[in-house]
């Protein structure tokens, strides 16, 4: 706002809920030059918050008695209004107004390197997570601590997250494994056994990731199982393999499936540590229930039973697991191989549009070519410019490299198959094997002789 002499201020906002209002006051901006006689003498007023009442350093009209007095009035009711205001606007300051009570609160700002003093709530999280890659999720939980614990509070956001990335295609995990344990063996590193960091292969049969040397070393065969299956008196008790998680052997020593076999050329192997903890475990069942003699029978019969049909379900989910893991891959290979396809024909298409093109069989002997066709993902801008210079250089090369070999045909032999007849001549019995090739006649010894 501008007043009469052209001074620029401004007027704060009013608080019509105090009963007192505040005393109103503003900001003399001092905009205008010095000019006239008094600019030898004026000295400049200066930017500063007075009261309307009375602007000090401004010039005064010229008013009259009635004027004069009015002015004095005015000038002395402001004054004992400021008074009175003091004690109001003490008050107002120590309770909130209402404005700022019921003030909407504004999106946070986010700057670079000043943290939040307000952190994302726990429910944000939960669905944040939610969507969240399981192998991801795997990782957090093991660099980030507070991703740890909230991971462990909420086993639930590991179902979220296989749910939501893999769909329902992907087999629920059987009784007796969490879905923690579940995204471990399916998203994991390492052997579960002697450590080892880049093992990958899950054997769902066992539910153990092992390497190759490890379950070598781990597993016996169905005859050695045989050996072990003793009871407390050394009795058979081979009838508890039942309740054993067994997988399959080829003839070769490789492993190829969730047992038991079927067949005389695969053979039925067994973890030891299974079949140890199962031996251990009837014969502690034995010397609990030995007092009773005549419950034998029962209690092993519903033992056995339980036993079995845990490992049934478990045998199940493996082979749905291995089944589900073989469509993967297919799935992922035919994917692979229309990227393949699809970089093969967009490199091809934009070398022909290269001044000057480079045809389809100088693009496909440029080494970069080949190594650049094998990568599975699509084409684009940015893959092309970085294969350009490089198609570009080595598509030169090889054309130099061929006009060269042009300019310096090979010469006559004097041996193989390239050698020309007339080189033949001083030897007789070469143009006889030649003829006899051809089907041509024999030459007649007695003409030569008499010429």
């Amino acid at each position: 706002m501008v007043n009469a002499k052209y001074v620029a201020f401004t007027v704060n906002k009013q608080t019509p809920f105090l009963q007192t209002p505040d005393q109103a006051y503003a900001t003399v901006i001092n905009c205008r030059p010095p000019a006239g006689k008094r600019a030898a003498f004026a000295q400049e007023v200066r930017s500063h918050n007075v009261p309307l009442a009375k602007v000090e350093g401004s010039l005064k009209r010229k008013r009259g008695e009635d004027g004069k007095r009015e002015y004095d009035q005015a000038a002395h009711s402001s004054a004992s209004y400021a008074s009175n205001a003091m004690a109001p606007l003490a008050t107002a300051t120590a309770r909130p107004l209402l404005t700022q009570q019921w003030q909407q609160r504004k999106p946070t700002r986010l700057r670079r390197g000043k943290v939040l003093s307000k952190g994302v709530d726990l429910d944000c999280w939960f669905i944040i997570l939610s969507y969240s890659d399981p192998a991801q999720l795997l990782e957090m939980r093991s660099k980030i601590a507070s991703c740890y614990r909230f991971l462990r509070d909420n086993p639930m956001l590991w179902k979220h997250s296989r749910v939501y990335y893999y769909g329902t295609d992907m087999p629920d995990p059987p009784p007796g494994l969490t879905e923690f344990q579940f995204a471990h063996l399916r998203h994991g590193h390492g052997c579960m056994d002697c450590g080892a960091p880049n093992t990958r292969k899950t054997f769902w049969a066992f539910l153990r990731r092992m390497c190759k040397d490890c379950l070598t070393n781990q597993v016996i065969k169905e005859y050695e199982a045989m050996a072990l299956l003793k009871g407390p008196d050394g009795e058979d008790i081979s009838f508890i393999r039942a309740a054993l998680p067994s997988g399959i052997y080829d003839s070769w020593g490789n492993f190829v499936g969730v047992g038991p076999a079927s067949t005389h050329a695969l053979k039925t192997i067994y973890l030891k540590s299974d079949v140890d903890k199962l031996v251990a475990e009837y014969n502690r069942e034995v010397r609990e229930r030995a007092p009773d003699a005549n419950e034998a029978p029962a209690w092993i019969a519903a033992w056995l039973a339980a036993k079995a049909q845990r490992i049934e379900e478990r045998q199940a989910f493996a082979k749905k697991m291995e089944q589900w893991e073989e469509m993967q891959r297919t799935a992922r290979t035919a994917e692979y191989s229309s990227k393949k396809s699809r970089r093969k024909a967009y490199f091809k298409e934009k070398a022909a549009q290269l001044s000057p093109p480079i045809g389809i069989k100088e693009l496909e002997a440029c080494p970069s070519y080949k190594r650049a066709v094998t990568i599975p993902k699509d084409p684009n801008n940015t893959s092309w410019d970085l294969l350009k210079p490089k198609i570009v250089k080595e598509a030169a090369e090889i054309a130099a490299r061929r006009g060269l070999e042009e300019s310096h045909p090979p010469t006559a032999s004097s041996s193989g198959i390239s050698t020309p007849t007339n080189s033949m001549n001083g030897y007789p019995h070469a143009h006889l094997y030649l003829g006899t090739i051809m089907g041509l006649p024999p030459p007649d010894h007695h003409h030569h002789m008499f010429h």
